[in-house]
């Protein structure tokens, strides 16, 4: 029978290293918690919720949702552990159906230009659902460079 030692204690708390924890929002459920990276489903996240992130893997983050479990990039929003909104992440603009996304003077402001499924952008705010942007590249190429305010549940990071 196997007993539990402080240097197995030890070994396993090594050989897992906890980054610095962030606080990620769940924007496009539901989702899903997997025990691994592209592995088995252990839980369903079917609300826009907050929840504590760890680590990176690849495209995956870790998480202690659910008992613990890998939840994939393209579904969270980021926020620092120390509070600020501030990021730099890209993110891809998905899920129009209709028209363009509104790249506006402020959240809920007016309109400055529209973007469209699949231009890049770089993530440099984040204020609740929305996210201060600069346009990449992408389809509609007329707004690159252009800064301004977007509703972040259509941006995927990559």
């Amino acid at each position: 029978m196997f007993k539990p030692s402080i240097i197995s204690v030890i070994t396993n708390f090594i050989a897992f290293p906890v980054l610095a924890q962030s606080t990620a929002t769940v924007f496009a459920p539901p989702t899903n918690i997997r025990n691994r990276p592209n592995g088995e489903i252990i839980c369903t996240v079917n609300e826009k919720i907050s929840l504590d992130v760890y680590q990176k893997e690849g495209q995956w983050y870790y998480t202690d949702y659910c008992g613990g479990g890998y939840i994939h990039q393209s579904q969270i929003r980021l926020q620092s552990a120390s509070g600020s909104n501030n990021t730099t992440e890209r993110a891809r603009v998905v899920g129009l159906k209709q028209g363009q996304l509104a790249l506006r003077d402020s959240p809920n402001g007016r309109s400055l230009a529209g973007l469209n499924n699949g231009n890049v952008v770089q993530i440099l705010e984040q204020q609740g659902n929305w996210a201060y942007v600069q346009v990449i590249n992408g389809p509609n190429s007329q707004v690159n460079g252009m800064q301004g305010w977007v509703n972040s549940y259509y941006l995927a990071l990559f």
